[in-house]
């Protein structure tokens, strides 16, 4: 997968939109649903980078954003198209998060995720994230869900740059 830096709102909340579906249909919606190619791109504007994944055929097929607050980066929309899933592109989109962190002398990696999606936390985990803490939040549609923030210190990244 070729990976790109990117402030094409439109392509990230296309991938975005098509990733989250499955917590549409499931009944746990995200509020991921309710953003819009001009949230994404104010997003963009205000601080925030994205990655776009692209296959071997040009095809956008994943995208993460990120920001970097006080030396800490913190991805969020962690998106692969459902017919990509199981290639491997998370993991590398995780890979380049963590080469950007090191390029930018950013001290630790976060994210959050849904404790009831064991998939995401079993991929953070393979790759080194640790829960440290556990919240409850309110979904978009009023029930409550706990929601874990994971974290990998830089220190403890495979030194990818050497």
């Amino acid at each position: 997968m070729q990976i790109e830096l990117s402030k094409n709102a439109l392509v990230i909340h296309n991938i975005m939109l098509q990733a989250y579906l499955e917590y549409e249909q499931a009944g746990v919606p995200s509020s991921a649903s309710k953003e819009t190619i001009d949230t994404v791109q104010q997003d963009l504007e205000n601080g925030a980078t994205a990655f776009i994944g692209y296959d071997q055929n040009g095809k956008p097929v994943a995208a993460v954003r990120f920001q970097v607050i006080e030396n800490v980066m913190h991805f969020y929309r962690l998106s692969v198209l459902p017919e990509c899933r199981g290639k491997g592109f998370a993991k590398q989109l995780l890979k380049a998060l963590e080469v950007y962190a090191k390029q930018n002398t950013v001290r630790e990696v976060r994210c959050k995720v849904r404790k009831n999606v064991e998939r995401n936390i079993r991929l953070y985990t393979n790759q080194g994230y640790q829960i440290f803490e556990e919240e409850t939040t309110k979904l978009i549609n009023g029930d409550d869900t706990i929601v874990v923030s994971m974290k990998k210190e830089v220190n403890q990244l495979i030194d990818l740059l050497s």
